[in-house]
């Protein structure tokens, strides 16, 4: 076998996402943190990305909600997290009034992952958790989605 630097990620497709109105989108969402060393400020991703379903008209303060509650976040951790809409490494922070949608260009999801809603926060995985991540995880029977497979 070749490693490619690739790996494939298994995930249950939830119901919402099966079922996308005209007028809705499926965004990735990814965690990361700014590096500044050597001079320069650079993205660094870490924990596990996921999909969310974003409709047109719904702003950053409505998504922001629903990210909360998927990935049981308590509020004054919560609180201190940033957002950004993230193309090609570099973010642009949106503020609760931003239309979420807006920044998105209508694309294949499953090939375009150089644009997506950044939350900005320490990486805490190796203290704890979060539910998403152990969600991810779990060999969960019915349909699948294989990721990353690079063809």
């Amino acid at each position: 076998m070749i490693n490619t630097g690739r790996y494939v990620r298994r995930r249950q497709i939830p119901e919402e996402e099966k079922n996308l109105g005209p007028h809705d989108q499926l965004i990735h969402i990814y965690h990361f943190t700014k590096d500044g060393s050597q001079n320069q400020m650079q993205v660094q991703n870490f924990g596990v990305p996921f999909f969310l379903k974003i409709s047109e008209r719904e702003t950053l303060a409505e998504v922001k909600v629903r990210i909360q509650k998927k990935l049981q976040v308590p509020n004054d951790e919560f609180s201190k997290w940033k957002f950004a809409f993230l193309s090609l490494g570099r973010p642009d922070y949106l503020q609760d009034y931003d239309i979420v949608s807006s920044r998105f260009q209508r694309r294949d999801i499953y090939g375009a992952w150089e644009q997506y809603l950044g939350l900005e926060h320490s990486d805490s995985a190796a203290k704890r958790a979060y539910a998403t991540n152990q969600h991810h995880m779990e060999m969960i029977p019915g349909p699948i989605l294989l990721l990353g497979l690079g063809v």
